[in-house]
C-alpha cells in the first residue's frame, strides 16, 4: 500500500508542479535566475521520488532576498491536497535557533546575562540533587554545553540527570532549552509563545508560525509519514516547547534566516557572536569522540568552515518530519526545506550541492542514511 501511495503522489506532484509554484521574481542583479526554476523543480521531484518523500516545501535566499519558494507533492500520501508555500510543517529542532534569536534580544536589553548561571534566575527542582547544574548559563544552553542529556529517559519523570560538567564539551540537549524557556518565562512574565510572537513572528512577517497549534493551520498542514510511507497522526502542540514545537512554513523560516543575514532585530555585533564558535563538534553526531576540524556550534546554530567559506546550519528531526537549513553570510545565500517524511534527511548533500553549492560534511556528521543506499 505504501509504495502505491507514494508512487501515486509523485504523479500528482508532477502534474501539479506549476500550480504549486510561488516564484518571487528577483531583480536582475541577483544570481538566481527564475528560468532555472523548472530544472530545480524536476530535480527536487526526482529526489522525492527516489527517497519516497510525499511532500516537501523549499525556500531559497540569494543576495539577501527570498528569490524562490515552492511546494512539492502532497500534504498526505493518500490525499489529493498539494503542498504549497503556505503549508505548515513541523520545524522540529529548527525551533531552537528562533528561540536563541529572542534570547539574544533579551541579552542586548540586559534582561538576561549570557554568562550568569540560570540558577540565579530560577532554581530547577528537576535536577536539584546535582549541584553542577548551578553552573549552567544561557551561553552553555545555546551552544549545547549544558551537561544535560538530549532528553530524560522517562519524559514523565521529574528527575533529570546530569551526564557531564556544564561548559566542558558539546552535548546536544533539548532539555537545556526547556530549562532556559522556563527562565525566560520567569524573567519576562509572559508565556513564551506570546513572547516569540511579539519579538519574532510579528516583526519579521512570519504570519504562519507558532509554537502552539492555531486553528487557521487546519486548512493547510502537512501530515507526517514514516520511512515506509504510511501516513501517521499529526501532533498539534497545545503547549510551547522551544526545543521542537515550532509550526511554520518554508517562506516564514526563510524570513527568519534573512533577519540573521541582515542583522534585523539584533545588533550586528550580536549576530557575529551568535555565529561565533562556542563549541567544537565531533566528526560524528553519535559514536565519535574525534573532534571535527570544520564543524562547530554557535549560539543557536551549527557552524561549518569550508574551502568556499563559512556557513551556519541546523537540522530538524521529529521522527516523521525532517527539515534542514543552511546559509552563507558571505554569499548572502540560504536554502530552507521541510518534509513530511522520515526519509527527509536522506538527500541533504544533494539539496546543498544543487541549491547552495560547495562541499559540506554536515550530512556525514548527522549520519542519516542516504536514499542512494536503500535497497529498491
Amino acid at each position: 500500500m505504501s509504495t502505491f501511495l507514494l508512487r501515486s503522489s509523485r504523479v500528482i506532484a508532477l502534474a501539479a508542479l506549476l500550480i504549486n509554484a510561488l516564484p518571487v521574481i528577483a531583480p536582475a542583479q541577483t544570481r538566481w535566475n527564475p528560468a532555472d526554476s523548472r530544472s530545480l523543480d524536476r530535480y527536487i521531484v526526482q529526489l522525492m521520488d527516489s527517497a519516497h518523500v510525499p511532500g516537501l516545501s523549499l525556500a531559497l535566499i540569494d543576495r539577501n532576498q527570498i528569490v524562490y519558494s515552492q511546494g512539492y507533492g502532497l500534504t498526505k500520501a493518500d490525499s489529493t491536497q498539494r503542498v504549497t508555500a503556505e503549508t505548515v510543517f513541523d520545524a522540529a529542532s529548527l525551533s531552537k535557533p528562533v528561540f536563541a534569536y529572542a534570547v539574544l534580544q533579551l541579552v542586548e536589553e540586559k534582561v538576561l546575562d549570557l554568562d550568569k548561571p540560570l540558577y540565579h534566575y530560577l532554581p530547577y527542582p528537576d535536577v536539584a540533587d546535582d549541584e553542577r547544574y548551578k553552573l549552567i548559563t544561557a551561553r552553555m544552553v545555546l551552544s549545547h554545553r549544558s551537561g544535560f542529556p538530549n532528553w530524560r529517559k522517562n519524559r514523565r519523570s521529574r528527575q533529570l540527570p546530569m551526564i557531564g560538567t556544564p561548559g566542558e564539551r558539546f552535548g546536544y540537549s533539548g532539555e537545556g532549552f526547556v530549562y532556559l524557556q522556563k527562565v525566560v518565562e520567569k524573567i519576562t512574565g509572559k508565556p513564551v509563545n506570546e513572547l516569540l510572537t511579539e519579538r519574532v513572528f510579528r516583526p519579521l512577517g512570519m504570519t504562519r508560525s507558532s509554537y502552539v497549534w492555531r486553528n487557521d493551520f487546519d486548512s493547510d498542514f502537512a501530515q507526517p509519514h514514516g520511512e515506509s510511507g504510511e501516513p501517521e497522526a499529526k501532533w498539534k502542540p497545545v503547549g510551547a516547547n522551544m526545543a521542537y514545537s515550532l509550526q511554520t512554513t518554508a517562506p516564514d523560516y526563510a524570513r527568519f534566516v534573512l533577519a540573521i543575514l541582515n542583522a534585523q532585530g539584533l545588533q550586528p555585533a550580536t549576530v557575529r557572536q551568535m555565529l561565533s564558535r562556542q563549541s567544537r563538534l565531533p566528526q560524528r553526531f553519535l559514536g565519535s569522540d574525534t573532534l571535527s576540524t570544520s564543524l562547530y556550534w554557535g549560539l543557536g546554530f551549527g557552524l561549518e568552515t569550508t574551502a568556499t567559506g563559512d556557513y551556519f546550519w541546523h537540522w530538524g528531526d521529529n521522527d516523521s518530519f525532517k527539515c534542514f537549513v543552511m546559509a552563507s553570510p558571505a554569499q548572502q545565500k540560504a536554502v530552507v526545506y521541510f518534509t513530511n517524511s522520515g526519509n527527509g534527511l536522506s538527500f541533504i548533500t544533494d539539496i546543498l550541492k544543487h541549491c547552495i553549492g560547495g562541499e559540506h560534511v554536515v550530512a556525514a556528521f548527522l549520519g542519516y542514511k542516504s536514499y542512494r543506499n536503500e535497497t529498491k
